[in-house]
């Protein structure tokens, strides 16, 4: 991940990033996972940062899971990052299971 400084005042930035925060509610699930690629795709085409705040949400679902670490991988590779806040125990495993693209921070 890279860091940058605030530009000085007037200077334009060497590098800007727009961010995205969503909040999913409740239960996450298999067939939920299509829906939320949808998303996390739709933002990581022009986000830089995307935070999937998982503090109303668990993951149940590789499939769920799946889909966050895909567009954590994409974000990666255009050189942008994806965090998971918020994450419980049981979305921890499941993220887990994927892979390790989504950083999933410690409340």
């Amino acid at each position: 991940m890279r860091v940058t400084t605030a530009p000085a005042r007037g200077d334009a930035p060497a590098a800007s990033w727009l961010t995205a925060t969503i909040r999913p509610a409740g239960v996450l699930a298999r067939e939920d996972a299509p829906r939320l690629r949808d998303l996390l795709e739709a933002l990581a085409a022009s986000a830089s940062l995307v935070v999937v705040d998982l503090g109303a949400a668990r993951l149940l679902s590789t499939a769920a899971a799946a889909a966050i670490e895909d567009a954590a991988d994409g974000l990666e590779r255009r050189g942008g990052c994806l965090l998971c806040v918020g994450a419980d125990q049981a979305s921890r495993r499941c993220l887990a299971s994927v892979g390790a693209r989504a950083v999933v921070l410690d409340g």
